[in-house]
C-alpha cells in the first residue's frame, strides 16, 4: 500500500508542474507580441494628413495648399455638402444623382449616399478632412477637360476613413480672386 502512494504523488507532482507551465509562458508570449507590435508604431511618428498623405503631396506637386475641413454641412435633401475650412467656406458640392432601375435599388443607392456624408461630417468633425488647391494638370480626371475653362486650379475634398483616403467631391473650377488673401498667398508656396 506504501508503493501507489509515492507514484500518486509524484504523478500528482508532475501533472501540477505540467499544468502551470503553460498557464506561466503564456501569458510571456502574449506580453512579446504586444511589445512587438507596439514598438515600431512608437517610433513613427503619425503623417498629419493620415491615410491621405500620399494623395494630397501627390496632387501638391505644382503647388497649391492643403487645408483642414472644420465641417461639412450635409443637405439630405439635394443629396449635396457645403464644405467649411480654416479660412472659410469652399462652397457646395455638385448633387449626387441617385442610380438604380427600382426604387428599393435607388432606396439603397440613397442609404449608401447618406452613410457616406454620414462619414464625411464625422471625419471633418475629427479633424480627418482635407480641402486641396491643386492645379489642374495635376488632377488626373480633370486633365484632359475640353478647355471649358482657363482657370489653372481646382479643387478635391479628400477624408480618412477608417484609415482608407476617400475623395469626397471635386470643384471644377476654383476662382483665385475669390480666395482669402492668405489662402491665395499659399498656392504659391
Amino acid at each position: 500500500m506504501n508503493a501507489p502512494l509515492p507514484v500518486v504523488l509524484a504523478a500528482a507532482l508532475l501533472s501540477a508542474a505540467i499544468a502551470t507551465m503553460p498557464a506561466d509562458a503564456a501569458p510571456r508570449k502574449k506580453n512579446t507580441r504586444a511589445l512587438a507590435a507596439v514598438s515600431p508604431a512608437a517610433g513613427v511618428a503619425q503623417d498629419r494628413f493620415l491615410a491621405c498623405d500620399v494623395r494630397v503631396r501627390d496632387y501638391l506637386r505644382e503647388g497649391g495648399a492643403a487645408i483642414r475641413v472644420t465641417k461639412i454641412e450635409v443637405d439630405d435633401a439635394r443629396l449635396q455638402l457645403n464644405i467649411h475650412h480654416e479660412y472659410g467656406e469652399a462652397g457646395k458640392s455638385s448633387r449626387k444623382y441617385l442610380r438604380g432601375d427600382t426604387e428599393e435599388e435607388m432606396r439603397k443607392n440613397l442609404r449608401g449616399i447618406l452613410d457616406e456624408f454620414a462619414a464625411a461630417a464625422k471625419a471633418a468633425t475629427a479633424g480627418r478632412a482635407w480641402y486641396v488647391i491643386a492645379a489642374r494638370k495635376v488632377m488626373p480626371d480633370l486633365r484632359d477637360n475640353s478647355g471649358e475653362t482657363t482657370n489653372p486650379w481646382t479643387a478635391i475634398v479628400l477624408a480618412d476613413f477608417e484609415g482608407k483616403c476617400r475623395p469626397i467631391t471635386f470643384y471644377q473650377s476654383v476662382d483665385r480672386n475669390k480666395l482669402n488673401p492668405e489662402l491665395s498667398k499659399k498656392l504659391d508656396e
